[in-house]
């Protein structure tokens, strides 16, 4: 009888034993579970909030201009896109044709050209100059005077061309000064070309431009006689006699 006890209870101390064992190894199971959870959860936190981060850095870095991309990475950037609505042909008002763009056509200035310059009536040298009122004494009649022209070396018969553009005055015998041609060239200038021959080629009234031929070298000047063959040229400006040869080198104010 006492050795029936006892067997029941070491029965029941190993029983024990295994109902201990049981009881930690579900315990220690346990804590692995909920230690393995939390580590899931933190883990899934911890990357959700990773990829949250990096899709906030990618969307600041498209949506931030290049000047700004330097600001902290704390700055947080709103996007808003607005609509634009469609614009058609009716929604374009109409521009009245009174108040449309007139294309201006190009004015074009003419500049006046410049007056040609004037020439010499003919070749030759300066054999008598102009005496700007000063008295000269003159070869032919020995007497002091003053000489009003210049005489220019020619060869009787040479052609004598008008210096300028201008209209004939009057053709006239001088009884000094022999056959002689006037030339109004406008703005108070008049030029004289005396000692031609008879047979002059204009007329008063004729229009002449710049070296047209009015007429020839001759031997009509009496008061000049006694000088080589020449072209006697006078030239007055408002009624002033002025050095001939100066104004049409353009050495006269």
């Amino acid at each position: 009888m006492k050795k029936s006890k006892s067997s029941a209870s070491n029965v029941l101390a190993g029983k024990g034993f295994y109902i201990a064992l049981s009881l930690c190894v579900a315990m220690v199971g346990a804590a692995c579970y909920f230690a393995y959870t939390q580590t899931s959860n933190d883990l899934s936190a911890q990357l959700e909030s990773s990829l949250q981060s990096e899709q906030s850095v990618s969307f600041t870095k498209e949506n931030v201009p290049k000047a700004t991309t330097t600001a902290a990475s704390t700055t947080t950037y709103t996007r808003t896109t607005v609509a634009e609505p469609a614009v058609t042909e009716a929604m374009v008002p109409a521009v009245p044709e009174s108040t449309a763009p007139q294309t201006t056509a190009a004015v074009l200035v003419h500049k006046p050209e410049p007056a040609p310059k004037p020439v010499m009536p003919v070749k030759g040298e300066v054999i008598n100059p102009f005496s700007n009122r000063e008295l000269v004494k003159s070869p032919t009649t020995g007497a002091w005077q003053t000489h009003n022209g210049a005489d220019l070396a020619a060869e009787i018969g040479d052609d004598v061309v008008s210096i300028a553009a201008g209209t004939v005055k009057s053709v006239e015998e001088d009884g000094l000064f022999g056959v002689c041609v006037t030339i109004d060239h406008g703005n108070g200038i008049i030029s004289r070309y005396c000692n031609l021959n008879s047979g002059v080629t204009v007329t008063a009234g004729d229009e002449l431009k710049g070296g047209d031929v009015i007429g020839a070298v001759g031997d009509t000047a009496e008061i000049e006689s006694a000088e080589p063959s020449h072209l006697h040229i006078e030239i007055y400006r408002d009624g002033v006699f002025i050095d001939p040869v100066a104004y049409i080198q353009g050495k006269t104010e």
